[in-house]
C-alpha cells in the first residue's frame, strides 16, 4: 500500500451539521425560531400589539365616518340641484304654453277681424253694384175716400183693430187683403206686405168704388 504524499494536507474532522446533513440544519432553524418566539412573548411586544391595532382601528373609523357625512351632504346637494332644475324646466314649459295660447288667441282674433272686414267690403261692393230698386207706382185713384167713411173705419176695426200693420192671417194690412184682391184693385205685388197706410187706403177706396164692398161686409158686419 503506497504511503501518503508529503504534500497532502490532513483532512479536518467534519462538523456535526455537515456530518448529519439537512436534518441537522432544519433542527437548528427550529431551535432559533423557538428562541425568538420566547423573547418576543416575554419582552412585552405582545402586550403592545392590541394597543397598536386598537389605535389603528380608531384611526380607520374616523375617515369612514367623515366619508359617510360627506356623501350624505353631496347627495342632499345633488337632490336639491335636481329639484331646482326640474322647477325651472316646469316654469319654462308653462311659460311656453301660455305664449302659445296667447298667440293662438291673437291669431283667431285677427282672423275674425279680417273676415268681418272682408264681408263688409263685399257687402259694400254688392250694394254699389246692384241697381237701386225702382219704386212702385202709386195705385190708381178712384176719386172717392171710402177709407175715411164709417164703412172704412168699421172694416179696419173689425179686421185689425184699426192697425195698419202687416201680420199673419188670411190677408194683410189694415183691411186684411188677400194678394189676389190686392192686385185686382190696383195694388203692386212688390208692395204687398210692406205698403204704408196711405197706399192701403187707396186700394180699399178702389175696391169700394168698383163695387167690392162685399169682400168685407159679408164677414165684418159693417
Amino acid at each position: 500500500m503506497p504511503g501518503a504524499s508529503r504534500h497532502a494536507k490532513p483532512k479536518a474532522p467534519k462538523s456535526p451539521l455537515v456530518r448529519f446533513g439537512a436534518p441537522a440544519a432544519a433542527a437548528a432553524a427550529a431551535l432559533a425560531g423557538v428562541a425568538a418566539a420566547f423573547v418576543f412573548v416575554h419582552g412585552g411586544s405582545t402586550a403592545a400589539a392590541p394597543s397598536h391595532h386598537a389605535a389603528a382601528g380608531h384611526a380607520a373609523a374616523g375617515p369612514s365616518t367623515a366619508s359617510a357625512v360627506t356623501d350624505e351632504q353631496v347627495a342632499t346637494a345633488v337632490h336639491r340641484q335636481i329639484a331646482v332644475a326640474e322647477s325651472h324646466k316646469l316654469a319654462a314649459l308653462r311659460a311656453a304654453a301660455r305664449r302659445k295660447h296667447l298667440a293662438a288667441l291673437a291669431a283667431a282674433s285677427l282672423a275674425r277681424q279680417q273676415a268681418a272686414a272682408q264681408a263688409s267690403a263685399q257687402a259694400s261692393a254688392q250694394a254699389s253694384a246692384s241697381p237701386s230698386p225702382t219704386p212702385s207706382p202709386p195705385p190708381p185713384s178712384s176719386g172717392g175716400n171710402a177709407a175715411a167713411s164709417p164703412l172704412g173705419i168699421c172694416i179696419r176695426n173689425a179686421e185689425e183693430g184699426g192697425s195698419y200693420a202687416w201680420g199673419p192671417g188670411n190677408g194683410g194690412g189694415a183691411y186684411q187683403f188677400m194678394l189676389g184682391t190686392w192686385e185686382t184693385y190696383g195694388g203692386s205685388a212688390s208692395e204687398y206686405g210692406v205698403a204704408d197706410p196711405a197706399y192701403q187706403d187707396q186700394i180699399f177706396n178702389n175696391a169700394i168704388a168698383a163695387g167690392g164692398a162685399s169682400n168685407w161686409t159679408a164677414y165684418d158686419g159693417c
